[in-house]
């Protein structure tokens, strides 16, 4: 569950930081410390980054929304719990359910220190989701 607490100040200072040297802020160059990033990467994937509560900054991206409740529901669950079970010793992100089951997301929180640290994050969790985008996509039959 999404905490409702401010964020860290220095976090959300850093995170703040990343956001200008990407570009990715307001036209005006402002925002409030308080509020997430959003970013597109390639066209393809679209990222938001959020400064902690508790320190560090949190990477989500949605994968793919759940069916309703039944079996394609149950079968794409345990798929994926079983990928992300394999991947967990390798990769700093991991797939959740968002609190109202509709969806399934990629996350990684990083403890970090500095603009370059959240960009490093940043490109290994894209790299991450590339792989789960395919793996999560619907299966085509011909």
């Amino acid at each position: 569950m999404r905490s409702t607490a401010p964020p860290d100040p220095a976090s959300a200072r850093l995170l703040h930081a990343y956001g200008a040297q990407c570009g990715l802020l307001n036209d005006d160059g402002h925002a409030s410390l308080n509020d997430p990033i959003d970013m597109s990467v390639d066209g393809r994937y679209r990222l938001r980054l959020r400064a902690l509560p508790e320190g560090g900054v949190v990477i989500v991206s949605r994968l793919h929304t759940l069916p309703d409740p039944g079996a394609d529901r149950d079968e794409l669950v345990l798929r994926v719990s079983q990928m992300a079970l394999g991947m967990m010793k390798e990769h700093a992100s991991t797939c959740v359910v968002d609190a109202s089951e509709r969806a399934i997301w990629l996350q990684q929180t990083v403890a970090t220190n500095s603009t370059h640290e959240i960009d490093e994050a940043v490109g290994a969790f894209v790299n991450a989701l590339a792989f789960w985008t395919q793996a999560v996509a619907p299966t085509r039959t011909i």
